[in-house]
């Protein structure tokens, strides 16, 4: 085992795309139901997009090889669903079906987000749940109107307008990401902005829920945490004794762990088979059917638990991801996005995502962002003359040439 053993394999919290958003929910005491019924655009979106959570996740995985990976797939489906809005012809459909959506027409596509970002930030008053869009312009560069309208009715999206020639054009949008996650992430934008970047779609998600049972900080200890290199390490594991849904056969140890009114839940898998590998674990067992057969075959009862406390920051370029997924002439000279521009020839340049996590006594403490980044495929290449060079004085009228010189070296 490595140490994401179980880091790895936290997908509610890294994906809030949540079995809590189907109809039926594990709560702390017997399978429930949710507070309301999902309407059909709410139904129909998580249905299509656990498809698209479970797929970039082993996609993910296997790019990260080794690493800790933490990601959240509702945040990268939120930000490039708003970008889906700009798409046309091919470009449109190959989103649609990396994103699980086939079938879906794009207003049913956005009545779905709308919908479901409101029922994730109120379905449980004791879990703080946050999801925030933003979409920021180069100054001077024309957006549709009918795209930035549909972008603020659906996802609720600022849309903002910055001189990205100017340095503190980042530090603006990254002030934007640090105050929707709550300081968990500071920034998505590291550098100067490159100079072919027009625009950039950003959606931010900040979850912060409290155990249902908290962990007593007293009966936390030092334990060992064994690698799957059979090198041991040492975990500060907390401990509880209580009832939870668990299930632990040959293939699966599986536990459901509720946050607040036990709408969010934290679900924790590991393979039954303790010599199989985590990552044979993710590509031949860890499927969106087998975990849905896992869950109905889960058992209320009280167990022993132990459960390390750790902090994880996950980044990644999802780009390669999205287009071995199938997206891919949104990230080349093929790409339409006319519906943001009619007349600029526009490119997905990049996809940005970055995430926290931290795991204690008392819940559970995350944040992602997910950056679109939209460029332009011509853009005015710079003459730096720093080199050797030839120039001529010539009269425009005539096409006379009045000097010619070579310069080898400016300052001699």
């Amino acid at each position: 085992m490595r140490y994401r053993y179980l880091l790895s394999l936290i997908v509610v919290t890294a994906g809030f795309i949540l079995w809590s958003c189907t109809e039926n929910v594990t709560g702390p005491n017997e399978k429930g139901e949710l507070s309301r019924e999902l309407t059909q655009s709410e139904k129909k979106l998580v249905e299509t997009s656990e498809s698209f959570s479970f797929n970039l996740f082993k996609q993910t995985v296997e790019q990260a090889d080794d690493e800790n990976v933490f990601i959240s797939p509702l945040s990268i489906s939120i930000a490039l669903g708003m970008t889906m809005n700009g798409a046309e012809g091919e470009t449109f459909e190959q989103m649609r079906q990396t994103l699980a959506f086939s079938g879906l027409t794009q207003q049913e596509i956005n009545e779905g987000y709308e919908s479901l970002i409101t029922l994730l930030k109120e379905v449980d008053p004791k879990v703080s749940m946050e999801v925030a869009n933003s979409v920021w312009s180069n100054k001077g560069f024309a957006v549709q109107e009918e795209f930035k309208q549909t972008l603020a009715e659906y996802f609720n999206a600022e849309a903002t307008e910055l001189d990205f020639r100017d340095p503190e054009a980042k530090d603006v949008i990254n002030t934007w990401v640090k105050e929707n996650t709550n300081g968990l992430i500071e920034k998505i934008i590291e550098d100067e902005i490159p100079p072919e970047m027009v625009m950039y779609l950003i959606n931010a998600i900040y979850f912060k829920g409290d155990w249902t049972y908290q962990f007593d900080p007293e009966r936390t200890r030092e334990s060992y945490f064994a690698l799957e290199n059979d090198e041991q390490v040492t975990v500060e594991m907390m401990n509880q004794e209580n009832k939870f849904n668990v299930l632990m056969n040959d293939d699966v140890h599986m536990i459901d762990l509720p946050y607040g009114d036990s709408l969010f839940t934290m679900t924790v898998l590991m393979p039954g088979d303790r010599d199989m590998t985590i990552d044979d674990f993710i590509q031949n067992k860890f499927s969106r059917q087998q975990v849905a057969i896992w869950y109905d075959e889960l058992e209320y009862r009280k167990i022993p638990l132990g459960l390390p406390k750790f902090t994880l920051e996950f980044e990644i370029e999802m780009k390669d991801i999205l287009y071995s997924m199938g997206m891919e002439d949104a990230f080349t000279r093929k790409a339409d996005l006319s519906g943001i521009n009619p007349d600029a020839p526009l490119f997905i340049s990049e996809v940005k995502h970055k995430t926290f996590v931290e795991v204690n006594e008392e819940g559970t403490e995350a944040a992602a962002v997910t950056s679109v980044g939209i460029g332009v495929t011509s853009v005015p290449q710079s003459f730096n003359v720093n080199r050797p060079f030839i120039f001529m004085i010539r009269e425009q009228n005539s096409g006379a040439i009045l000097f010619m010189g070579k310069v080898m070296n400016p300052n001699a």
